[in-house]
């Protein structure tokens, strides 16, 4: 479980890094949300590009992710772990990082995120 969670989270951050925000839909079910920090829960796959979009718009980079955790819950696998992350301050590029929590649900061929939430 533990390699098949990196895999998948590792996939979606070099998605992101080379800035194919678009091709991030294909790692989400169609009714995923994801809980940014201080926003409202964003429901389906086109708002999560577009909010990863203006996130690399902002000039975010260099994601990284390291699964803590791994285990299942029903049919589903919860993931934590922790996140880095390379992006703008007032005085150039700084380095954010936090937890992580993926809720992981069967897809029609891997799984896929149903839950994306991050501190």
């Amino acid at each position: 479980m533990q390699r098949e969670a990196q895999a998948l989270v590792d996939e979606w951050a070099q998605t992101f890094n080379t800035g194919r925000v678009a091709d991030l839909a294909r790692f989400y079910t169609a009714d995923a949300r994801i809980v940014p920090p201080g926003r409202s829960t964003l429901v389906g796959a086109e708002a999560i590009c577009m909010f990863f979009a203006d996130i690399r718009a902002q000039g975010f980079r260099d994601y990284a992710v390291e699964v803590g955790d791994v285990f299942a819950k029903d049919a589903s696998l919860v993931v934590s772990g922790r996140w880095e992350l390379r992006g703008p301050d007032a005085g150039g590029l700084q380095l954010y990082k936090g937890n992580w929590m993926n809720l992981l649900a069967h897809g029609s061929t891997a799984r896929l995120i149903a839950v994306h939430m991050w501190n």
